[in-house]
């Protein structure tokens, strides 16, 4: 096997290691009531998310060496330009899920609070896994080429899609939305790898991720009652009909972030037919 092909085997393995034992120890550990509890559910995230970060982190640059971009360059183009899809999508999932709230915004302030920041460090996670870590590990693999780029993008959207898999070991009634999740969050993927790509920075991805996930636990946070509507979202299951909706409605994420890589690699072609 060469050095290559067992950095990316070796790269998947303790990637996928680290977050079965951490759903495990999670499992055994955490109480499952908590997860009914919007604080120390979202405290229990925000631990999950530094240790994903941290293991992950260390295993991209101490071990495999795959850099991992993050700066200051391309953040408003990443955001705005790369990702308008993605703003898009985050006010219509704002608006789609609203309901009438029951408390002020003072009362409901803790409750944002900590909602944007578990969110955030979400989007510090799972970018910096999917992203940073194994897209880069397919791109040393797989080359820069045209070819290589895409299966790239590819293989790592279907990963981070997979991960959520995961979601069945806390919610495991909860099987149309979880397959419905790991369509759509492998949508999702494609077009936070190609953001990544052309930024050549991860914050982007980072900020678009965390205030996507924000918009859809936002207005939980008016309910009279937090707890009651979060065990409400943990056990009721959705139907076909809305899964395939909902998939539909995240295509065009996989559009447009097919339409970016043609039109980079229509340049760069063009750019070296003037050079040679």
């Amino acid at each position: 096997m060469d050095k290559k092909r067992f950095k990316l085997l070796a790269a998947a393995g303790a990637f996928l290691l680290n977050i079965v034992l951490l759903g495990a120890v999670g499992k055994l550990i955490v109480p499952e009531e908590w997860g009914n509890d919007f604080t120390l559910q979202r405290i229990v995230l925000i631990i999950q998310e530094i240790e994903i970060t941290s293991v992950i982190v260390l295993l991209s640059v101490k071990i495999f060496k795959i850099k991992i971009d993050i700066g200051r360059e391309n953040i408003v183009k990443g955001i705005f330009w790369y990702g308008l899809v993605v703003c898009i999508a985050v006010i219509v999932d704002l608006a789609m899920a609203y309901t009438a709230p029951e408390k002020s915004i003072t009362a409901a302030l803790p409750h944002i609070l900590l909602s944007f920041v578990t969110q955030i460090c979400v989007g510090v996670a799972e970018e910096v896994t999917c992203r940073g870590f194994l897209f880069g590990a397919c791109r040393e693999y797989f080359g820069e080429s045209k070819k290589g780029i895409c299966l790239s993008v590819f293989i790592s959207a279907l990963i981070f899609g997979c991960w959520h898999l995961g979601n069945l070991i806390s919610s495991p009634d909860l099987v149309i939305a979880t397959a419905a999740q790991v369509i759509y969050a492998t949508e999702f993927g494609i077009i936070f790898a190609v953001i990544y790509y052309r930024s050549k920075n991860l914050v982007p991805c980072i900020v678009l991720h965390g205030l996507f996930d924000f918009a859809s636990d936002f207005w939980t946070c008016f309910a009279g009652d937090v707890n009651e509507a979060v065990t409400a979202t943990r056990t009721a299951d959705i139907d076909i009909v809305s899964a395939l909706v909902v998939i539909a409605l995240c295509s065009p994420f996989v559009i447009s972030g097919l339409w970016q890589l043609r039109n980079v690699f229509k340049t760069k072609a063009v750019e070296e037919t003037a050079n040679g």
